[in-house]
């Protein structure tokens, strides 16, 4: 099934920090212990980098590319 839908510039600024909560189904190595069957939580990082593009030597486009880093892990 498809709509058209309207795009929308991410509003999210540049080194914005969010707290996830996950829980390990599998073994996940965090802080020196393996943790399995429990909740922890993911420090993670909304980064913004500018990639230059060329096509066929035309002069260059720059796009913003956006996207989520994990910082670090930890037991709750």
């Amino acid at each position: 099934m498809r709509w058209k839908a309207k795009y929308t510039k991410s509003a999210i600024p540049h080194k914005t920090t969010r707290l996830m909560r996950k829980f390990a189904w599998l073994p996940t190595y965090i802080a020196g212990s393996r943790v399995w069957l429990e909740t922890y939580e993911i420090l993670q990082a909304y980064l913004v980098e500018e990639i230059e593009l060329s096509i066929e030597n035309e002069e260059p486009v720059y796009f913003l590319i956006g996207y989520w880093k994990n910082i670090s892990k930890r037991i709750i």
